[in-house]
């Protein structure tokens, strides 16, 4: 069970690592004065934001308004995570996006400006992409539960059929309770990022992460999802506790 869910993780791991989107750049707002520009649900987002990075964020609509650009800044949490700063860029995307209240923004992405002491990596991610991550962050959330619960057989059930093969529900078990002496039972899982990554085949994938409380240390928690599932049930292709 071991090796087909880490030879799978990493088919989709080595995708990602080809489909980021990672530039340079200066920062696109700044200053007090932004936050005028942005309607009020924008601006209210905004500021949760800055509340789940620990830090400060500032925004304003792309002069051709097809985006909403934003900048993280003196943020706690990218500073001591710099090497998960894909994972917290995308958090940012999606804190902003599912704060939005339902409103139909009129522009199509959302570029996140992290800015770190010594420079700022710009992410954009699509209004599509994150409709997506809506879609599919009740999977990551019922897997967490159903882990958390030890309940294998319905975690179990999440896994597409063709990954898992002639494994059974004890394998996955043991594949998930054998860092158990070490790190402890889980108690809770949180959502915290996600990435698109796409096979060389074409086949589309999505992984979605974030810790994973446990009674003794701490982990990940990171799913892979095919797109082409439809369902919840057969749809996680991989599952790993690390990022």
């Amino acid at each position: 069970m071991k090796e087909i869910l880490i030879v799978c993780y990493a088919i989709l791991h080595l995708a990602a690592c080809q489909n980021t989107k990672s530039d340079a750049s200066q920062t696109s707002a700044s200053g007090s004065n932004v936050l005028t520009q942005l309607p009020p649900a924008e601006q209210k987002a905004l500021q949760l934001t800055a509340t789940a990075l620990a830090g400060e964020a500032t925004g304003l609509i792309s002069p051709d308004g097809k985006a909403l650009e934003m900048t993280i800044s003196n943020s706690a949490t990218m500073e001591q995570e710099a090497d998960l700063l894909p994972l917290h860029s995308s958090n940012a995307a999606w804190v902003f996006y599912k704060n939005l209240n339902n409103d139909k923004p009129s522009y199509e992405k959302i570029v996140v400006n992290s800015q770190l002491k010594d420079t700022t990596i710009a992410r954009e991610y699509t209004l599509r992409e994150l409709a997506i991550v809506k879609a599919r962050v009740p999977t990551f959330e019922a897997a967490g539960r159903l882990l958390v619960a030890a309940d294998y057989q319905g975690l179990f059930d999440l896994f597409d059929p063709a990954v898992m093969g002639a494994m059974q529900v004890k394998g996955l078990q043991e594949y998930c309770t054998q860092i158990e002496p070490q790190y402890g039972k889980p108690v809770s899982v949180e959502f915290r990022g996600f990435s698109f990554n796409t096979t060389s085949a074409g086949k589309e994938f999505i992984s979605l992460a974030g810790p994973l409380r446990r009674q003794t240390k701490d982990t990940a928690f990171d799913i892979a999802i095919d797109l082409s599932k439809p369902d919840m049930k057969g749809s996680i292709s991989a599952m790993k506790f690390d990022y």
